[in-house]
């Protein structure tokens, strides 16, 4: 009886294990490029603004994430042509407009020119400066190439625009004033960084793949909405303030 029992028993959990298996969470797939406070590379605890903003979408959502960092411009190329992928932050700018699924809105950047010296206010006093440190083919470059601006030099990173104003390599930098000053902050320096006045403000978007299915685009999004409405967006953008 007690054989027959243990028989009876292990076939029941066969047919339970092979009749049900378990569901595995969807996986999807990010590209990121280290651009504090929006996406930090290397830093687990604290991943960047953008980037725990998807996280917690994705959790409300059941789902999980594949995160890769890699250059900028290698990001781009993957969203242009694959089908499936997302990216936590992009800048929103013409160069951009109708390439990407521009899913939601989760902040907002000021443009501002860097200096160690005078600060720099307005468009046309960047003008007669010498040189201006950009990340090639961000919305920030795309911006002043517009303008036609001529002193423009290209760099593959925020980190390393950092490094030419500290050097004294260029007259200033342009970028998000949250983004230099954080990068600001990392190198050994002792001369401060003058940070001049906003002179564009552009939406920051959650975006994806023009191919992204509906479902999963509509999932983000409306999680993302949820979020603002509850306060989530704001307390996670608390988090990466300046002072912090």
């Amino acid at each position: 009886m007690r054989l027959w029992f243990r028989t009876v028993s292990f076939w029941t959990f066969l047919v339970t294990v092979f009749a049900f298996p378990v569901q595995a969470q969807t996986v999807d797939r990010i590209v990121a490029a280290n651009y504090a406070p929006l996406m930090n590379e290397g830093n687990s605890e604290r991943p960047g603004y953008a980037i725990e903003v998807l996280q917690e979408a994705a959790r409300r959502n059941g789902r999980q994430l594949d995160i890769t960092f890699m250059p900028f411009e290698r990001a781009m190329l993957a969203l242009r042509s694959q089908d499936e992928v997302l990216m936590p932050a992009l800048f929103f700018g013409k160069r951009h407009n109708n390439e990407f699924r521009w899913l939601i809105e989760i902040h907002s950047a000021k443009l501002r020119f860097a200096t160690i010296s005078n600060s720099v206010d307005s468009l046309d006093a960047a003008r007669a400066l010498g040189s201006i440190a950009i990340e090639s083919g961000t919305t920030a470059d795309a911006m002043l190439s517009n303008l036609g601006f001529s002193n423009l030099v290209r760099t593959v990173s925020p980190e390393s625009s950092s490094r030419m104003l500290a050097a004294g390599r260029v007259d200033a930098w342009f970028q998000n004033g949250h983004t230099m000053q954080q990068f600001w902050a990392q190198l050994e320096v002792t001369q401060p960084m003058t940070l001049g006045q906003t002179v564009r403000e552009v939406p920051i978007f959650l975006v994806a793949s023009a191919g992204l299915n509906d479902d999963v685009a509509n999932a983000y999004k409306n999680s993302v909405e949820e979020m603002r409405a509850d306060g989530t967006l704001d307390a996670l953008f608390e988090n990466y303030a300046p002072n912090r």
